[in-house]
């Protein structure tokens, strides 16, 4: 069993780490999917939209919660509402604020009073709501991609927050103890705002079931097995995802990833496919689930794959690997 284990950390770490741009790393070694790959799901159908695109079930569905009050963070009707268990029988990742965010920019909280205890009643009230719905076991991305600037709950103070982290994890636990928090960052962000190291945010093993991270093709784009070495390997890399994740014994998770046609992107990348699917293959025995974020919208990362098919070199070698066949 050592020896078992031994060469699935190694096969993995082969796929991240790659080759150069003669070496163009490890062959794909087949096609298929063996892990959980889910679908973002703010509507149920896009879950169908999903499955007819890749001739396969979803496993998944991935959604947000609006974050414009207390109230919808912790009660949320909506999603919970349409993903039942007798409605959605797979399995649910639902991404939630550290706090309400007012019109996207003007913060209902901060983490000084979050560290002091004075969420945790909200936080135990959306633990209850999870169990009310059938989702006790959720998968909850709080305060998701934490090291950018464009949400309003990244860290001023580091310890502080993680104390905000911690302290909402355990409020959350006390009403809904079977919950797996996902911990995830974003790539391209090596430092937090506040200038710290993003790993200056982890809040301890006790606090995390899932290291996650979301993860697009952009900032910078990744067209040649040098870019992609060279950005997997940094402290908000993918391939430092998976290795910190196997040396804490932790499950990793992609919960957005995608070719992006937006601002900043690589536009039509089927390589990047290649690459996650390589990542995918290689690390099937610790990855807890990816969602490919199919988005079409003006101002988005545009990685749509179906309905519009947006990027057609990437949605055909998505199908050909991520497919049934």
């Amino acid at each position: 069993m050592a020896l078992v284990a031994l060469l699935i950390a190694v096969t993995g770490l082969v796929a991240c780490s790659g080759g150069s741009d003669d070496d163009p790393g490890p062959v794909i070694d087949g096609t298929g999917v063996t892990w959980v790959s889910g679908a973002n799901a703010n509507h149920p159908e896009d879950t169908e939209l999903w499955r007819e695109f890749t001739g396969r079930d979803v496993d998944l569905a991935m959604m947000f919660v609006t974050r414009s009050s207390w109230d919808t963070v912790v009660s949320p009707e909506w999603p919970l509402n349409a993903y039942t268990p007798d409605k959605w029988p797979g399995q649910f990742s639902v991404a939630v604020p550290m706090w309400p965010v007012q019109d996207g920019q003007y913060p209902l909280g901060n983490e000084r009073e979050c560290a002091a205890g004075e969420y945790d009643e909200y936080w135990a009230e959306f633990g209850r709501n999870l169990q009310k719905y059938g989702r006790g076991d959720a998968i909850v991305r709080l305060g998701w991609e934490f090291n950018g600037n464009w949400f309003k709950w990244y860290p001023e103070d580091s310890e502080t927050w993680e104390e905000c982290f911690r302290r909402e994890v355990t409020a959350i636990r006390s009403t809904a103890p079977d919950v797996q928090i996902d911990w995830t960052m974003t790539m391209g962000r090596d430092e937090m705002p506040n200038g710290d190291n993003v790993w200056a945010a982890y809040p301890g093993d006790e606090y995390v079931d899932i290291i996650g991270i979301d993860y697009y093709d952009m900032y910078p784009p990744k067209p040649t097995q040098e870019t992609w070495n060279r950005t997997c390997v940094k402290p908000s890399g993918l391939c430092t995802v998976v290795k910190e994740a196997r040396a804490r014994g932790k499950k990793f998770s992609v919960p957005e990833w995608g070719v992006v046609s937006g601002e900043g992107g690589g536009g039509d990348n089927p390589f990047f496919i290649e690459k996650m699917y390589e990542i995918f293959h290689a690390n099937a025995d610790i990855l807890a689930y990816e969602v490919y974020y199919n988005n079409a919208e003006e101002g988005n990362v545009r990685s749509s794959l179906v309905g519009p098919v947006l990027n057609p070199k990437s949605a055909k070698r998505y199908q050909e690997l991520f497919g049934a066949g």
